[in-house]
């Protein structure tokens, strides 16, 4: 039987994004591209968004995530300042830290279960771009013994239909690059529960390999062929495949992609593979990010595991300093013909949040969301937290 509040959930994301589709104008087209038109590449050296910022990105932020310049009125309206070294320098820099005060509680004792600070990232960015056809980008992540290597690749770009050739440390190109980690579609949100994510990797962490893509008018793609969980050193064989085609338009965004890693008999799972499709629009204010995917786990026994995962989202942005949002998360790790073990491993979670820019370069997000399982046996969880957002 359906789920009223699942039902209702649906129905409000679904007129929404039609309202959206609707529409015949808007300005331009997760968040920031939704709200411009543009790619990600046009404010990032990735082109698949995330990490360092080029000039333009760097002005975006400067503008408090708005193309158009402060107003004179606004105090930060004559803040001149560049990531960029200099013209004989061609040097970018930047710092991205997420610092988070955390809260739960299920039900597991009187009042809340957890409560505490979490330091999500600290990560510098440094980018080297001796003429528009090479970019070499170089991220840490950390300043302690824990600190590690993130994204750290060579990219050649330039030719027909803007090619690019990309090679060493760099997240797969599947769907969106979310900054919110725990969506369905990416590392999920049942930390707290004895179940897998929807991913078989972790989106916050690189792969190793090459990916190649172009662009022609509106249409654009992506191909990588990485190590997924192999490694060569310890006799694995590289077979990870990850496509993506998309299409723009100055209002709306869409693409659909495959992840595919063969593992060989000699893991646990044998192969494991994604698809989805994920959507951008917006008009005016409002903004929707969507995204529905879909995967089978093939274990080395014979087994397979079916997965389903989605989630929509709303944003309306009223000024550049406030951004409100409502999303739903659906996720199914196990589409079995068994209804209890079907329930135990699907999960609904409706989030309510606000981001607030007072000055540039600094955002506090603050969220409110429940996770509720369909088992009985398994508790709701409410969740909360503030989140410290500094970057450069």
């Amino acid at each position: 039987m359906c789920h009223p509040r699942r039902t209702v959930a649906f129905v409000l994301i679904l007129a929404s994004l039609g309202a959206l589709l609707s529409a015949r104008r808007a300005q331009t087209v997760p968040l920031y591209a939704a709200r411009t038109g543009l790619l990600c590449e046009s404010c990032h050296f990735d082109p698949n968004g995330g990490g360092p910022r080029k000039e333009f990105g760097f002005a975006f932020a400067r503008n408090r995530h708005r193309v158009e310049p402060e107003d004179t009125t606004s105090r930060w309206h004559d803040l001149d300042i560049g990531n960029r070294l200099g013209d004989k320098v061609p040097i970018y820099i930047g710092i991205n830290q997420r610092f988070m005060l955390l809260a739960t509680e299920a039900g597991q004792v009187k009042g809340l279960d957890e409560v505490g600070f979490f330091n999500m990232e600290n990560a510098f960015h440094l980018t080297l771009q001796p003429h528009p056809n090479l970019t070499l980008v170089y991220t840490r992540d950390g300043f302690d013994g824990s600190s590690v290597t993130r994204d750290a690749f060579g990219m050649i770009s330039g030719g027909p239909w803007d090619t690019y050739l990309k090679a060493g440390r760099f997240r797969t190109p599947f769907g969106l690059r979310m900054d919110d980690h725990t969506v369905a579609t990416r590392n999920s949100f049942v930390e707290g529960y004895p179940v897998q994510t929807f991913l078989p990797y972790d989106p916050r962490n690189p792969d190793m390999g090459v990916e190649i893509g172009a662009e022609r008018g509106p249409f654009f793609a992506r191909a990588a062929f990485t190590n997924g969980q192999s490694h060569p050193l310890a006799g694995g064989r590289a077979q990870a495949k990850t496509v993506k085609l998309g299409y723009r338009s100055a209002w709306s965004q869409g693409g659909v992609s495959l992840y595919d890693d063969y593992r060989g008999t000699s893991s646990f799972l044998k192969r494991a593979t994604r698809w989805g499709y994920y959507m951008l629009a917006h008009r005016g204010p409002v903004a929707a990010v969507g995204e529905i995917a879909a995967g089978t786990d093939a274990a080395a026994t014979g087994g397979k595991t079916n997965l389903l995962a989605g989630f929509g989202e709303l944003d309306y942005a009223p000024w550049r300093w406030l951004n409100l949002r409502t999303r739903y998360d659906r996720l199914e790790l196990d589409r079995s013909t068994l209804p209890a073990i079907r329930d135990v491993n699907t999960f609904d979670r409706y989030s309510l949040e606000a981001e607030w820019v007072p000055v540039p370069f600094a955002e506090l997000r603050g969220s409110l969301r429940r996770v509720a399982p369909k088992a009985s046996s398994l508790p709701d969880e409410t969740q909360g937290f503030i989140q410290f957002h500094f970057s450069y």
